[in-house]
């Protein structure tokens, strides 16, 4: 029996604590056939029981597995056997054989912490709770010597894997009241009633936690979790700013905050994290990436250009290094070398990205014929990304002001694809520039015909009837459905807002374009948003906003056109 056992090593995934399950040493061939043994004493009994388990669950026989083991553990005193048993009795969900073979494997090794927490589990899928508490007691206090979370982690582990999630989070709620200043019964029970999704509890117990141990950074992370899910970004950002104040060297809580300022709009903050971040760690190059980003985000490409050629320096995220100072070179308006860079990138995930790029750098200087064989050149080479590269060169001949062209090869790509949504939208959007406003229409309908809940066609139907005809009401319509399918959607906010204007209600206007401004400060929300601002007799507060916008975007033909009204 000891040689058959030796080099098995019991565990379950259900459980805290993992072992490996690893075959015996002998091993069984295909084609071996089990017979019946006659008479069997009961050690032949127990390894036939072992080997005709192990080679069905070799052939994924599973209940006929779990049956020999559940018969080896009656002949056995050997409590790997009845580990064996319950740990595949608990993977198979079969509860009620779970329980009476953790209960022999307990009983045969009561020391085990492993088949304590078994008996729990089992315990608690078969509704016998009372009993389950007092081992899920136990196995805490033996799991606290060892565990600094004072082995609240272990019985949370035990708990989550309970399928009714209001009966694991009462359980949980009655540890956590039996030691109300411990941080981590707090934590944990937030876990939990995040699981059972009852956010509301697990941010007061988060809090609590926090209270008790501000340093706690799990809890940090996933009560900003929570609060982002709910839609309050500005408490996620006053907690995260707390909690790196409370935890100035942990990367984790220091990027998600920079990362969170990002989505803010807040980038000279997010910068200042990061430059924190790098100064931290030197050899930290998602932090070196990411300045880099924020310094070409704010038109510093000299800055950025640093950063982005001490990564090439550093042989690190050259394809991403290579990528972004094409992006500078083209924003500078040096569209040579802007090529040059694109041409180094030979990476598979960002390849056709820079020959996008290159594309558009070719129509921007001009030279349209190239543009367009080059792009025809890459639909050749990749027809698996035939409309996404037609997409490309649309928006290609876009930036590059050839809204004809780009109208025109919409066109020919809908004659070849003429269902295809992202098209018919792309298409929409290149009429409005050339002032078919009937065929916008047109398609914009035909999208919705197709998908009536199209968030962002709703949004575009309804912004042009407002912004190009004097359809207010109709657009209204429109924009309210869009709000209905993308309620956060800065480009969303800022139709309500601009109709809103148009309908002269200016205290609603200013309403939604200040939520779209803030989750998103791009130059067109700034301009709306400076324009009701000025017309509401706010000046100060609509220069201040236009000037901003001005200084990241100083091409922007939205800004521009205000200057020439106003006289700014």
């Amino acid at each position: 029996m000891n040689t058959l056992f030796k080099v098995l090593i019991f565990c379950s995934p259900l459980l805290s604590s993992c072992a490996t399950v690893v075959d015996a040493q002998a091993p069984i061939e295909p084609e071996f056939q089990i017979r019946p043994i006659l008479a069997p004493s009961s050690r032949a009994e127990l390894m036939y029981r072992v080997l005709a388990a192990e080679l069905a669950g070799k052939r994924d026989q599973l209940d006929v597995a779990l049956s020999h083991y559940q018969q080896a553990a009656l002949v056995s005193d050997d409590p790997r056997v009845a580990e064996r048993a319950a740990v595949l009795a608990l993977i198979m969900k079969e509860d009620t054989a779970a329980l009476a073979l953790a209960r022999r494997w307990h009983t045969l090794d009561s020391t085990s912490e492993q088949a304590r927490q078994t008996l729990a589990l089992a315990l608690l899928r078969n509704g016998q709770l009372e009993e389950a508490s007092k081992h899920l007691d136990a196995v805490r206090r033996a799991a606290r010597k060892k565990d600094q979370q004072q082995g609240y982690a272990t019985i949370a582990s035990l708990l989550s894997q309970v399928e009714d999630k209001s009966l694991a989070l009462r359980l949980m709620g009655q540890f956590r009241d039996r030691n109300p200043r411990s941080a981590f019964a707090q934590y944990y029970h937030a876990m939990l009633a995040t699981a059972a999704g009852e956010r509301s509890q697990a941010l007061i117990s988060l809090d609590r936690a926090l209270s008790h141990d501000p340093k706690l950074a799990p809890a940090h992370l996933l009560r900003t979790r929570l609060l982002l899910e709910s839609g309050d970004k500005e408490a996620a950002l006053a907690g995260l700013a707390k909690a790196v104040a409370a935890i100035p060297r942990d990367r984790n809580l220091r990027m998600s905050y920079a990362r969170l300022l990002i989505d803010a709009g807040q980038l000279n903050k997010a910068r200042r994290e990061f430059a924190t971040l790098l100064n931290q760690d030197p050899k930290d190059t998602d932090s070196l990436y990411a300045l880099g980003l924020l310094a070409a985000e704010t038109r510093q490409f000299d800055l950025a250009e640093t950063y982005f050629l001490d990564l090439i320096k550093r042989n690190v995220r050259l394809a991403e290094a290579y990528f972004e100072l094409g992006r500078v070179e083209e924003q500078r308006g040096d569209y040579a070398r802007a090529r040059e860079w694109y041409a180094q990138v030979k990476d598979e995930d960002r390849y056709l990205s820079a020959q996008m790029r290159m594309g558009v750098v070719l129509a921007k200087s001009g030279d349209i014929t190239a543009a367009g064989q080059h792009f025809d050149t890459l639909r050749r080479d990749n027809p698996q990304n035939a409309i996404t590269l037609y997409l490309a060169e649309a928006e290609a001949l876009r930036e590059a002001g050839r809204y004809q062209e780009a109208f025109d090869g919409l066109n020919q790509a809908l004659a070849l694809h003429p269902d295809d949504k992202d098209l018919l939208y792309a298409r929409a959007l290149a009429a409005e520039k050339i002032d078919r406003l009937d065929l916008l229409e047109q398609d914009l309908r035909t999208i919705l015909a197709a998908d009536p809940k199209n968030g962002q066609a709703l949004n575009a139907l309804g912004y042009t009837m407002a912004d190009r005809t004097d359809r207010y009401q109709e657009a209204l319509g429109y924009i309210e459905q869009a709000l209905e399918q993308l309620p956060n959607d800065a480009a969303v906010l800022d139709s309500m807002g601009w109709v809103q204007y148009r309908l002269k209600n200016l205290d609603k206007a200013l309403e939604y374009l200040r939520r779209a401004y803030q989750i998103n400060p791009d130059a067109e929300i700034a301009a709306h948003l400076s324009e009701v601002l000025w017309i509401d007799n706010q000046h100060d507060e609509a220069r201040k906003i236009w000037r901003e916008a001005l200084t990241h975007n100083p091409d922007s033909s939205h800004l521009r056109k205000l200057r020439e009204r106003f006289g700014w």
